[in-house]
């Protein structure tokens, strides 16, 4: 099963003291969406998405097909919190939890899943 390619999402209070902290560490700012509340590090092959205000911290797939995915999950045994949905701009998402109770997260934009699809990555 071709999940799509992973991003870990955080839950910040303070997205200025977490871009400092994570800098500090050897993370590169790779995306500034700071007046939108979240911002994007990466170190070696780890991106984590800083973000103010979501539910939960969770692992992100991005650029898999959530339609294929969610039906060999199901045939799997296993259930999706929020299943599988198109929305009206194209994009698809879907969530489901592990045993821990763990939020793993499903999305991807048009571009993205054909980008993905052609090149096994999301990045232009």
């Amino acid at each position: 099963m071709d999940l799509g390619e992973h991003l870990l999402c955080l839950d910040v209070e303070n997205l200025e003291a977490s871009l400092d902290f994570y800098t500090k560490l050897g993370f590169r700012l790779t995306e500034d969406h700071r007046p939108k509340r979240w911002a994007v590090v990466a170190h070696s092959n780890l991106v984590v998405c800083l973000f103010e205000g979501i539910e939960e911290n969770l692992m992100n797939f991005r650029g898999g097909d959530i339609s294929a995915i969610q039906e060999e999950a199901v045939a799997n045994g296993l259930d999706f919190t929020k299943p599988a949905k198109q929305h009206p701009d194209g994009s698809w998402n879907a969530t489901i939890h592990d045993p821990d109770g763990n939020a793993i997260f499903f999305n991807t934009f048009p571009d993205e899943r054909e980008r993905y699809a052609r090149t096994g990555s999301i990045a232009d």
